[in-house]
Formats: structure tokens, C-alpha cells, sequence
């Protein structure tokens, strides 16, 4: 049983990083695509400035 709770807590942990690099990934797009935005004197994609 030591083995099968090895591979489990091994697969769950690839799972939890692959699921955070795509999330880390998605919002550095949406922050290069925001500051570009402002640099060029824009409005952020959603129409308002940063609210928090």
C-alpha cells in the first residue's frame, strides 16, 4: 500500500503545478496585454482601471 500512496501523493502534486503554471501563465498574458494597453494610453481591456 506504501506504493500505491507514493504514486498518488507523486500524480497529485504534477496535477497541482501543471494547474498552477497554466494559471500563471493565462494572467501574465492578461498583465502584458494590460500594461501594453496603458502604455499606449488605452483603457484596460475591461473598460475600468484596477479596482483593488
Amino acid at each position: 500500500m506504501d506504493a500505491f500512496r507514493l504514486v498518488l501523493t507523486v500524480v497529485v502534486m504534477v496535477g497541482v503545478v501543471v494547474a498552477i503554471l497554466l494559471f500563471e501563465r493565462r494572467r501574465a498574458r492578461a498583465i502584458e496585454r494590460d500594461t501594453r494597453d496603458m502604455a499606449q494610453g488605452r483603457e484596460t481591456s475591461d473598460g475600468e482601471e484596477d479596482a483593488r
